[in-house]
Parts: C-alpha cells; sequence; structure tokens
C-alpha cells in the first residue's frame, strides 16, 4: 500500500486538493488508520490556527508591523546579494567540458572496439582439429601446421557465407575477368 506524502494530508485536512487526489486519498484513509490520524491532526492544527487568529489584538499597529516586516525583507536580500555575489561556480567549464568530451570518448571508444581484430565467428571453431578462417585475402583452412588458401586478388564485394556444419563460402567478381567466382570449403 503506498502511503499518501504529508503535503496531499496536509492539503486533504483542508480541503485543497483536486477532486481526483481528494478521492485517492479519501479511499486510502478508509483503510489505514495511520494516515487517518495525521489527517486528523493536521485538521485539529488548522482549526487551532483558525481559533487563534481571532485572539490577535486590535491594538497592534499594523502599518509599523508591514514596514518592519519590509525592512527585514531588504536587510535579507541585501544580504543574499552580497553572499550571492562571492559565491562562484567552482567548475562550471569543467561541467561543460566534461559533458561534451564524455560522450565524444565513449564514441570513440566504440569504434574503436567495432574496428578492432575480433575473432571471426569461423576462427571461434575449436583450435584443434581443422579451422576455416575467412580473411581479407580469401579462405584459410589450417589443420595441424599446414595451410591451404583461397585466394581473392582485386576483387570487391567479397560475400563471406559462415555455417555451423563446417563450411565456408566466398563470392565475388573477379575485377579482371569479370566472371562470378564462388569458393566453398566444407571442413570435416
Amino acid at each position: 500500500m503506498r502511503h499518501p506524502n504529508e503535503t496531499d494530508l496536509a492539503l486533504y485536512a483542508g480541503r485543497e486538493l483536486g477532486w481526483f487526489e481528494r478521492r485517492r486519498v479519501a479511499r486510502h484513509l478508509t483503510e489505514c488508520a495511520l494516515c487517518r490520524r495525521e489527517a486528523e491532526a493536521f485538521g485539529a492544527a488548522r482549526a487551532e490556527l483558525a481559533a487563534s487568529a481571532v485572539e490577535i489584538p486590535a491594538e497592534v499597529n499594523w502599518g509599523r508591523l508591514a514596514a518592519e516586516m519590509r525592512a527585514n525583507i531588504h536587510v535579507g536580500l541585501a544580504a543574499g546579494e552580497c553572499v550571492g555575489s562571492a559565491e562562484v561556480e567552482p567548475w562550471p567549464f569543467f561541467r561543460r567540458a566534461a559533458a561534451t568530451v564524455v560522450p565524444v570518448a565513449l564514441l570513440l571508444l566504440a569504434g574503436w572496439w567495432l574496428q578492432s581484430d575480433r575473432p571471426h565467428p569461423a576462427e571461434m571453431a575449436a583450435e584443434e582439429g581443422v579451422v576455416l578462417r575467412a580473411t581479407s585475402e580469401g579462405i584459410e583452412l589450417r589443420e595441424g601446421g599446414r595451410l591451404l588458401s583461397l585466394q581473392n586478388h582485386d576483387s570487391q564485394d567479397v560475400t563471406y557465407t559462415v555455417s555451423m556444419q563446417g563450411a565456408i563460402r566466398a563470392r565475388y567478381v573477379d575485377s579482371e575477368t569479370g566472371q562470378v567466382t564462388i569458393n566453398h570449403v566444407y571442413a570435416q
């Protein structure tokens, strides 16, 4: 159960809440004795304050009290200006710089990470036995210390397809002859 805050309870006691909020708080008060007692205490304090307002003596010089209040407000504002002008925000430049540099650094870090030499899915095969690997030069088949390489020199837009069954396919257009070449290597 989520309890209303003290402000809502005080406004409820003074009948100053909006219709929807008043209904929500009233529904809660029917179920929660603790909040109901607190709202009743706010209502009693409000009634006590209203009763004491009647007891204000008539002989009070309201003009003099108002002048004293204005003077106190002016003194407080002047003191605030003195203190406020002496305070300088300690690191305003560095906060703005950090707000600019940190996102840029994160962007550069993400770019570096994406461009770093991460293992190709074909390289993630077990190091023991036969390993198929697609490189920028072509397809490599490694077994023990031996290497077989199918190279695709001077070709653009090479499309590699790697299957989970242990096969790599490279498709590309040879730039010299214009022929489509498909290399398909299976490993067992």
